[in-house]
């Protein structure tokens, strides 16, 4: 489900990728600092699945995140 996310006083970068279900795709206005933050955010969560066992290998991950999938939005993929 793609899904268009409009930055107000609720949004989090952590609660953003909590909501997320198995194929989804979200959409956030792009900022190249809001940009940088997703990717760090990315990557924790990734490391986190490989922690507790959800992903096997250094290469598997749960979450993609792209800047040109959607010209002027930020796109997070949940992949697993």
């Amino acid at each position: 489900m793609v899904k268009e996310i409009i930055i107000d006083e609720n949004y989090s970068h952590v609660g953003l990728f909590a909501q997320m279900k198995k194929g989804d795709v979200f959409k956030v206005p792009f900022e190249k600092k809001r940009y940088n933050a997703l990717r760090v955010e990315k990557t924790r969560q990734n490391q986190k699945a490989r922690l507790t066992g959800e992903l096997k290998n250094g290469m598997d991950v749960k979450f993609r995140v792209s800047a040109t999938e959607y010209p002027g939005y930020i796109t997070i993929f949940r992949v697993k």
